[in-house]
């Protein structure tokens, strides 16, 4: 089972998954905090990883750990900042794309093994801890900007929605700073409000997502799967337990690799080129009566002004 909270959309149970055009507002780069005021690990390890052909271990988190197998540094500029600016308790409902720097940003992967003192929220150590720890092995700079870019549109189509409300009890609360229980080894991985997940059946994606709002669905789950940032515009309120089965389409960046949570996982079986079922824009008209229309829009983007690789431990 995938399971994402919508970082393709990175939770655990959050830890558990956008793009090129001219700026229009910029705002002055983000310098690294003074360590003595940036909340940090206790200790942390970073290291090039070894395993992630095969398989490289899935993202967990306890109360005071972050266990981060395989990650590509741009991933890790992206949780880290987006969770920088969380607002609340909440998943944010997309990871901001990261753009610029060097080429390694995408091809090197890193095992993040961190723990902190006390008992460290999942949205501080997603966030600020993460951050100061990028900044200081990686020497990370970035600043924010809104560009004027390529999204889609999520409308309803022309016959109206078909969506199902949310049922009492199908998800429990997500809430990155009271966090549920820690699930026990070997079992499943309960079902979160505003994620969700999916597997795969002869190259088909079956998606199930749980009281989640459109914004949230638009931006963790669709966005993942296409190859530019989806807006709501449906106008519809209320939150929906969502299922979608699609084909999808091997040159969209979220279809290959594999993502596990925003991770990629070579290990996992990829998408077949001829897989039997529909795209994902006819999937959404036909099972959902939800429409994606190419447009132009303001999107909030990182921007990488520097890395470098990372000091020794």
């Amino acid at each position: 089972m995938l399971v994402a909270a919508g970082l393709t959309a990175l939770a655990a149970p959050v830890v558990v998954g956008i793009l090129n055009a001219p700026a229009i507002r910029a705002q002055s780069s983000q310098a690294a905090p003074s360590s003595a005021a940036a909340p940090a690990f206790e200790v942390a390890s970073v290291k090039p990883s070894a395993n992630c052909d095969t398989g490289g271990g899935s993202p967990s988190q306890s109360p005071v750990s972050l266990n981060l197998p395989c990650v590509p540094l741009r991933r890790l500029i992206q949780v880290a900042y987006t969770f920088s600016g969380l607002v609340g308790a909440n998943l944010p409902s997309s990871l901001l794309e990261a753009l610029g720097g060097p080429g390694w940003l995408d091809t090197d992967r890193y095992d993040i093994l961190a723990k902190a003192a006390g008992n460290a929220s999942q949205a501080e150590m997603m966030g600020p801890m993460l951050r100061t720890l990028l900044e200081e092995r990686f020497q990370v700079k970035v600043h924010r900007e809104s560009r004027d870019a390529p999204v889609y549109e999520l409308t309803v189509a022309k016959n109206g929605p078909k969506l199902q409300p949310s049922k009492e009890g199908s998800c429990i609360p997500m809430d990155l700073i009271n966090r549920p229980g820690n699930v026990k080894p070997g079992d499943p991985m309960p079902n979160f409000c505003g994620g969700g997940g999916g597997r795969r059946k002869d190259g088909v994606l079956i998606t199930d997502w749980y009281a989640v709002s459109m914004t949230e669905y638009a931006g963790r789950m669709l966005s993942s799967q296409v190859d530019r940032p989806v807006i709501d515009k449906t106008g519809l309120t209320g939150r929906f337990d969502v299922n979608l089965e699609f084909a999808p389409d091997v040159a969209m960046p979220g279809a290959r690799p594999v993502r596990l949570n925003g991770v990629e996982r070579p290990d996992l079986p990829a998408p077949s080129a001829d897989a039997a079922g529909p795209s994902i824009f006819t999937a959404l008209q036909e099972q959902l009566g939800l429409k994606l229309s190419p447009a132009k829009g303001p999107v909030e983007v990182i921007v990488i002004d520097h890395a470098e690789k990372p000091s020794a431990n």
